[in-house]
């Protein structure tokens, strides 16, 4: 965590904007209820991460747990929590992929709805990853011929994996709870007994049900999954009231070309850099293609693998305010600013829950 100040408890607090009643469901009092979009089903991390974030506001915000992470992505709800990076695994590919899909390749917004073009990060927070090998009553280890999670959890395990389990097949699943449920009915008796990886809190959902095999099954004890919660920038939504406001909060772009990196961030600090295959919308077919060719290969990289960049930097500026920095005036105007991660959620907050 970077040195920070409190919205409540003495820190300055930020320029409130005004909160609209926006267009979801009120709530008995009749303030509007705001919907936060989650990688369910209740016990996933990505749902400890969105009520974490709920914590932050007074307003009230119901939780929505979705199948998988582009699921997420075509929710239209106020708010949208997404794994960003593991610890040990990397960047989420799927999250990197979503926030990118209505991006052409030379950075200007995609032809689609308004209120994806809207969407920004708006903060972020760090959440402790700790895995369970869990299995239905009564299956031994010896009986385990599968293992199904979310690819991250997977990953995240591989040393486990090949330690207790070297010849388990690997069974991807969009969430690590949504893996641990599917055991309860799995009828696939072909295959033989399998396991899932998930959070502890999944398994004493079903406790009746489910047996935990081993804990901490991820490679490193000091093992976290960066989460990032979207707003709709479009509409007027409200701030958080109970958070931690980063006097060096940073920002996110999504550069077209790796040779417009060092040139645009040439006064900023690069905190991450994540490279993805540019959506398929954004790879028209170009007619001089043809000529690209030499003796049968192709002789630009590019026409044949766009790529788009991630990247994070660290820039001055405190929280939420409305005052642009230096370097998002030109990201903007470029079509290339995605969002600034201005306040976190803090450890304490998240042990509290």
């Amino acid at each position: 965590m970077t040195a920070s100040t409190t919205i409540n408890g003495g820190g300055e607090p930020s320029t409130k904007r005004p909160r609209l009643a926006g267009n979801e469901a009120g709530s008995e009092d009749g303030q509007p209820t705001y919907k936060m979009a989650y990688l369910g089903p209740p016990g996933t991390y990505g749902q400890m991460a969105a009520a974490a974030f709920q914590s932050c506001y007074d307003e009230p915000i119901e939780l929505i747990p979705c199948p998988s992470i582009s699921a997420i992505w075509e929710t239209s709800y106020t708010f949208h929590v997404f794994p960003l990076e593991n610890t040990i695994h990397g960047g989420v590919t799927e999250t990197l992929d979503c926030v990118l899909s209505n991006l052409h390749s030379n950075g200007s917004s995609a032809q689609l709805d308004e209120d994806r073009q809207g969407r920004r990060i708006i903060a972020d927070l760090a959440l402790p990853i700790s895995h369970c090998l869990v299995v239905k009553k009564g299956v031994k280890k010896e009986d385990i011929r599968w293992i199904r999670s979310h690819e991250q959890a997977l990953g995240q395990s591989s040393k486990f994996i090949k330690t207790h389990f070297p010849s388990a097949k690997l069974k991807t699943y969009p969430s690590t709870a949504g893996a641990a449920v599917s055991l309860i009915n799995d009828l696939n008796e072909d295959e033989g007994e399998g396991a899932a990886l998930c959070s502890k809190a999944a398994a004493k959902l079903y406790e009746d049900k489910l047996d935990i095999l081993y804990q901490g099954t991820q490679g490193i004890s000091n093992n976290f999954t960066r989460f990032v919660l979207l707003s709709n920038q479009s509409q007027q939504v409200p701030n958080p009231t109970t958070s931690i406001l980063s006097p060096h909060p940073t920002e996110f772009y999504v550069l077209p070309s790796a040779s417009d990196i060092i040139p645009f961030f040439q006064s900023s600090q690069i905190r991450n850099i994540h490279s993805r295959p540019a959506p398929i919308p954004s790879r028209p077919i170009s007619e001089k293609d043809e000529s690209q060719r030499k003796d049968g290969a192709w002789t630009l990289r590019e026409d044949r693998f766009p790529t788009l960049y991630f990247v994070e930097v660290d820039v001055d500026g405190m929280g939420f305010q409305e005052e642009d920095s230096q370097i998002s005036k030109k990201g903007k105007e470029k079509g290339w600013y995605i969002g600034k991660a201005g306040w976190r959620v803090t450890d304490d907050q998240i042990n509290a829950l």
